[in-house]
């Protein structure tokens, strides 16, 4: 079975058309990566340590796994953003 001539065509034009929306997102995002990395992972330690200063200094209702959580999140975020650069500079 041969592929039709419209089918390839098709096929190319789509693939210069990902590749007109992914170069230039890619590109920013690997330009912010430096900057993103550094304010999540910030964030993701600052909230782990003032969770276990809070708790240990005895504040009344402090809600420990809430900010625990909030540091698992923002450093899930983290390797999300590091996923979506891999993925975009295939």
């Amino acid at each position: 079975m041969t592929v039709k001539a419209p089918a390839v065509l098709s096929r190319h034009v789509l693939h210069l058309l990902w590749n007109a929306l992914r170069l230039p997102v890619f590109v920013f995002l690997e330009i912010l990566q430096p900057v993103v990395a550094f304010v999540l992972g910030a964030l993701a330690l600052l909230g782990v340590l003032m969770a276990f200063f809070f708790k240990l200094s005895g504040a009344p209702h402090f809600p420990f796994w809430l900010m625990i959580g909030t540091s698992v999140a923002l450093g899930t975020c983290l390797v999300g953003y590091n996923a979506v650069l891999r993925f975009l500079a295939r």
